[in-house]
């Protein structure tokens, strides 16, 4: 393996964007309908014989994928693999309150817009524990 600051960089690498994240859950249904009211996703695809569902942001331009978690023994972070957090970016802090006041308007739990690293931050947990952030520049 080699060291970050043995690695030249050069030109950026040909990323346009985020294409999707795929989170490993233990109620596909139940998370489906969590994202879909929280980040505002429609379906996209899914595969009953795989058991995923797939749900999109247009405007996002990404798509978070949804699993069915295989069981497991370990602590809760180990269902997980090792994500921290899922962070989005949203245009601006009052957007960003208005949407706190939507989701607690359909009853979605969170401590409201905080100061994260200076930006306005709103940290929410998913059905399975996952910590989603949205996050104003």
């Amino acid at each position: 393996m080699t060291a970050v600051d043995d690695v030249d960089a050069g030109e950026d690498a040909p990323i346009t964007g985020l294409s999707h994240v795929q989170l490993l859950v233990s109620d596909v249904g139940a998370s489906a309908k969590w994202y879909s009211a929280v980040l505002g996703l429609a379906p996209y695809a899914d595969d009953a014989d795989i058991g995923y569902v797939a749900l999109r942001h247009k405007a996002g331009k990404f798509v978070v994928v949804l699993t069915k978690a295989p069981p497991h023994d370990g602590p809760a972070e180990a269902a997980h693999g090792g994500l921290d957090h899922l962070a989005l970016a949203v245009p601006d802090g009052t957007r960003l309150e208005a949407w706190a006041r939507h989701l607690t308007d359909i009853g979605i739990h969170h401590a409201g817009v905080v100061p994260e690293g200076g930006h306005p931050s709103l940290q929410l947990r998913d059905p399975d524990g996952i910590a989603i952030e949205l996050v104003a520049p």
